[in-house]
């Protein structure tokens, strides 16, 4: 079998292949030709690796990373992000799975110059990253729930929605500590892709000045009409408690029975109404070396349920 075997790089034209092998295997259903590009080729770094393996001609199999940008105690970094790792039930258990990921990270090393990789995965690739790929477990963030008060329900809403990201507007973007690096064009490139039945957005006031934007994204989880915070944009870190309780009347005012997102390391998430739940994630790093991986591994970082490579 192996002379019938072909490593490549992904193009356009496999990526109707690549839905189909998904489709069959219990890989990610969303992965089609438009969110294929604008998911990898319109990311604004620029920045992926994306190999797949064909066998008698027929895709048997891919691996992906989309990379960004990161600040890391204040040093910017390029991070390699695996996510789209499959293969078919056909060549599973032969090492190619091992082999796909080995050509992006090697491409991402010598070619994009990664400083380092975080991934989340799944349960089933979760041991081979670990035990195979020398990842460790990172810290995983509380994921918040937010319930709606009948305090909420009343207050008077200090938000306007918003109905086209090009309103967004704001002078200086405070940048998380250790956290993915975003700007106007990313938070545009991010949610430009989505369903405007799905994504809300707000621009949230104090006292008649903007202090930042929510982007929500509404799902149905076990028939349960939820909000997602998926990203926050704001000019000063105090002003993220005020943002989230804005969120909290929106959710209140318009009966969503929960709000979900990860717990902040510049907001205390103390709240009434809210539940926490620790390790509801597998984060996974991997440094260049064995003490660069160990560091990060200890190193609480501020995510957003929209840095995950959802596609909504």
């Amino acid at each position: 079998m192996n002379n019938n075997i072909e490593f490549a790089k992904i193009i356009d034209e496999d990526v109707p292949s690549i839905q189909g092998l998904a489709y069959e295997n219990g890989g990610n259903k969303f992965f089609n030709l438009k969110n294929f590009g604008h998911w990898y080729l319109s990311n604004p770094t620029k920045s992926n690796s994306m190999w797949k393996v064909s066998l008698d001609d027929r895709v048997e199999g891919y691996a992906t990373t989309n990379n960004f940008v990161y600040n890391i105690n204040n040093k910017e970094n390029l991070v390699a992000l695996p996510q789209n790792v499959l293969t078919s039930q056909k060549i599973r258990g032969k090492g190619i799975f091992g082999k796909l990921y080995n050509l992006t990270e090697a491409e991402n090393l010598n070619t994009n110059k990664v400083d380092f990789f975080l991934t989340s995965t799944g349960g089933m690739s979760t041991p081979i990253f670990l035990n195979k790929f020398g990842y460790r477990r990172a810290v995983c963030p509380d994921v918040l729930a937010i319930l709606p008060t009948p305090f909420k329900l009343f207050a008077v809403p200090n938000y306007t929605v918003l109905d086209n990201l090009d309103k967004i507007q704001f002078d200086e973007i405070y940048i998380f500590e250790n956290s993915r690096k975003k700007t106007i064009e990313y938070y545009k490139w991010r949610y430009s892709n989505c369903d405007k039945n799905v994504l809300k957005i707000l621009e949230i006031t104090d006292v008649g000045k903007k202090i930042g934007y929510a982007f929500l994204i509404v799902q149905k989880k076990r028939g349960i009409n939820t909000l997602i915070l998926a990203d926050l944009l704001c000019g000063d870190p105090k002003a993220v408690t005020s943002i989230i309780d804005a969120c909290q009347v929106f959710t209140s005012k318009n009966f969503y029975l929960v709000l979900l997102m990860f717990k902040l390391k510049n907001n205390d998430g103390k709240r009434r109404f809210q539940l926490s739940f620790k390790n509801k994630f597998n984060f996974l790093v991997k440094g260049k070396t064995e003490n660069g991986t160990e560091w990060l591994s200890q190193l609480p970082i501020n995510y957003f349920l929209g840095d995950l490579d959802y596609f909504w």
